[in-house]
């Protein structure tokens, strides 16, 4: 397997699947990916905040063709926001995560970030620690959609001809974890 540099951009693994890489790797700094066959395509999570998931949109369509509105899938592999506030980019996908996620999801909204972002620096250290990790976020420029489709256990999807496995593994991260597996191609 070639071995990719961390920097920001979109890798191609392999047969249609694609690695979103977004350096420093650290508090809200996820990565994401994306599963194509034919004409169609699926979204591993979004990012934290809009701007950062229109920029990523905007790079895998240069790069594949794919853009938000030939996605028609995105699975939330767990509840933090920064793999699912920019879900609502993608206007027509059909927005999958495990049951527990989608309840965990519910419990700290992007507007409860951003009225917390918006008093951090009157909370003394604490307040200067979440604006060393979150102050680069927007949370008020924030897609938010929820789940449209949950599950338990197991659940799988079909991009094109791929099956695409999802696996709760939660809690673990969170309280629903999702791992995505496509068995074809081995990732």
């Amino acid at each position: 397997m070639p071995d990719y540099p961390f920097q920001k951009g979109l890798y191609e693994t392999g047969n249609g699947i694609f690695a979103y890489l977004q350096p420093d790797g650290g508090w809200g700094w996820s990565n994401a990916g994306l599963i194509s066959d034919g004409d169609q395509a699926l979204l591993v999570d979004t990012l934290f905040d809009a701007s950062l998931t229109r920029d990523m949109l905007t790079i895998m369509a240069d790069a594949t063709g794919k853009g938000a509105d030939d996605i028609g899938v995105i699975v939330n592999t767990h509840a933090n926001g920064d793999h699912c506030h920019g879900n609502g980019l993608c206007q027509h996908a059909e927005i999958i995560a495990s049951e527990a996620s989608a309840a965990e999801m519910a419990e700290l909204p992007a507007p409860a970030l951003a009225a917390i972002m918006a008093q951090a620096k009157t909370l003394g250290p604490t307040g200067q620690y979440l604006v060393d990790i979150f102050g680069s976020f927007d949370f008020n420029d924030v897609a938010e959609k929820h789940p449209t489709k949950t599950f338990s256990g197991e659940y799988s999807v079909e991009v094109g001809n791929k099956t695409v496995e999802l696996i709760e593994v939660g809690p673990a991260h969170t309280a629903g974890d999702v791992l995505v597996h496509v068995p074809e191609d081995k990732t």
